[in-house]
């Protein structure tokens, strides 16, 4: 996925993610059963702190357009995946 951070002026970066997501889901850019990133891989990606897209992905959740599910993968590790709804 591709985000692109602005300058704090135009906003915290959880407000501008959260924008871009929910203008990429309007615009039919992601559709139901598409997975976004892990908070973790995109707070990377971006160099900015992982809970700056929890929250951006809390919001998002909250407004119905995304899920969160949690199970384990093979390795039976405990896993989040966040999917667009």
């Amino acid at each position: 996925m591709d985000i692109k951070l602005k300058d704090r002026s135009e906003g915290p970066h959880y407000l501008q993610i959260r924008q871009q997501i929910e203008s990429r889901i309007r615009d039919r850019q992601l559709a139901a059963g598409d997975t976004l990133p892990s908070p973790a891989s995109l707070a990377s990606k971006l160099s900015i702190d992982k809970g700056e897209v929890q929250r951006a992905y809390f919001e998002l959740e909250h407004s119905g357009l995304i899920s969160k599910t949690t199970g384990r993968d093979f390795l039976g590790k405990e896993k989040t995946t966040y999917t667009v709804r």
